[in-house]
């Protein structure tokens, strides 16, 4: 990974933070975001370090907020000519329906309009990179939804308070809509030198994903954290897809510690791809027709 630089969301703890300690071992330069300031800083003091790599800064940026994003996109334009590798690792669940400051529900707009704004506005310095990559930390849970529920995009229904099981609708809603993202986008970067990953590390993960849940599931996940997944096991998915020459050109697939998998039925529906993608660019203000990179 030596002269390769890459961008990580969600590194102030969890798999973030190991996957970018590993990337920082194998020589990448690394660009830390999160919206958790102190531990961030502290993340990127750690790894700098254990790792002896001081080509790593951290920058502060909450993902769910479109304005911050364009903040972020125009700090990395300024001082970086190219990105080989963007991970979309940032992620939450919710037991009560909060929005973001755009007004979406946080799940969705925290796990997958985030990563789909920030993706399209890095492009440019992806396709200047040699042979980029970009992950998409998606998560098996997706697998909930059976029947994708077009008006219910935005979450507005059935939350009355703290409701854990209309948070994880929610949340395997937000992952269908990264997997239908990565796979449109890998058809769309088909001409270029760009892949596209939908990652799964696995199931019920130790991370700091389950925060904000809160009551009954609260105390659950204390209970059974002992038992959870590693996050060190769930990040060497992040590792390996970002650092590992065999998946060069395997553009468009769902992966599982370094395997392709099948993906929910509902990731593949055209009519789900369609109107997801669609719903993202009009909630981002993003050009449907942008012009495919790497197509003259």
């Amino acid at each position: 990974m030596i002269s390769k630089t890459c961008l990580i969301t969600g590194t102030a703890s969890g798999m973030g933070k190991i996957a970018a300690e590993a990337l920082a071992e194998k020589g990448a330069k690394l660009i830390l975001v999160d919206f958790d300031t102190d531990n961030g800083l502290a993340a990127r003091d750690e790894i700098i370090h254990n790792t002896g790599n001081h080509a790593i800064e951290y920058i502060d940026c909450d993902v769910s907020s479109f304005s911050q994003l364009h903040r972020l996109s125009g700090y990395v334009h300024e001082h970086y000519t190219h990105l080989d590798v963007l991970i979309n690792n940032a992620g939450i669940t919710e037991s009560i329906r909060r929005e973001s400051e755009n007004g979406f529900e946080m799940t969705l707009a925290t796990n997958f309009l985030g990563p789909f704004l920030l993706t399209h506005l890095l492009l440019d310095l992806l396709e200047q990179g040699k042979s980029s990559r970009i992950i998409n930390i998606s998560s098996d849970g997706h697998k909930m939804i059976k029947k994708f529920e077009f008006k219910e995009m935005n979450g507005e229904k059935g939350w009355h308070g703290i409701n854990h099981r209309v948070g994880f609708q929610a949340y395997a809603r937000s992952k269908v809509c990264l997997n239908t993202f990565s796979f449109r986008l890998a058809e769309q970067l088909k001409k270029s030198e760009i892949d596209v990953y939908a990652v799964s590390p696995g199931y019920f993960i130790d991370t700091n994903v389950h925060r904000h849940m809160r009551g009954i599931y609260g105390l659950i996940v204390k209970i059974i954290r002992p038992f959870l997944q590693s996050a060190e096991r769930g990040a060497l998915n992040h590792i390996v897809m970002a650092s590992e020459e065999q998946y060069h050109g395997q553009t468009g697939l769902y992966w599982e510690h370094g395997k392709t998998k099948d993906a929910s039925p509902c990731s593949y529906d055209p009519d789900v791809i369609e109107f997801v993608w669609n719903y993202a660019c009009k909630a981002a203000k993003i050009d449907n027709y942008y012009k495919e990179i790497g197509q003259n």
